[in-house]
């Protein structure tokens, strides 16, 4: 592959790859529908409709960003792509220990199982939190 392909393919690339993932997603509702229907007989018509939703706002606020981009600078460096490489690992690190130390404060107290719904707050609060960070540092 040339330079000249790769700029060709780096454009349509760039314009193309959100609209992909938006798409990605909302096949995602649409499939985990299908095994809540499949699994519990019910069809979860709530998802689809969030789902739908989702797709369409996340499509506008793309075709808005890209009709108000008016440079050809990327959205991202090299420093900025190992900022945020480096907070995944420290972040997926980190969360791992704290769930590994939690653990074992657990048993040492003789507690012999865990209610899932903690585990369910722990692992919403590790996306929030890695989401919002991930914006901060990409906007640094």
């Amino acid at each position: 592959m040339n330079v000249k392909d790769r700029k060709k393919w780096g454009a349509f690339l760039e314009k193309w790859t959100p609209f992909f993932i938006i798409i990605c997603t909302f096949m995602g509702a649409v499939l985990g529908s299908i095994l809540i229907y499949f699994i519990q007989g019910e069809f979860p018509s709530e998802v689809l409709t969030a789902g739908l939703i989702v797709a369409v706002i996340l499509t506008i606020i793309e075709v808005v960003k890209q009709k108000g981009k008016k440079d050809n600078l990327p959205e991202a460096d090299e420093r900025i792509i190992r900022n945020v490489f480096r907070f995944f690992a420290y972040a997926s690190h980190i969360s791992l220990a704290i769930l590994f130390i939690a653990l074992g404060v657990f048993t040492l107290l003789g507690n012999e199982s865990i209610s899932i719904f903690y585990l369910w707050i722990f692992f919403f609060s590790y996306i929030w939190i890695v989401g919002i960070g991930s914006l901060i540092i990409k906007r640094r």
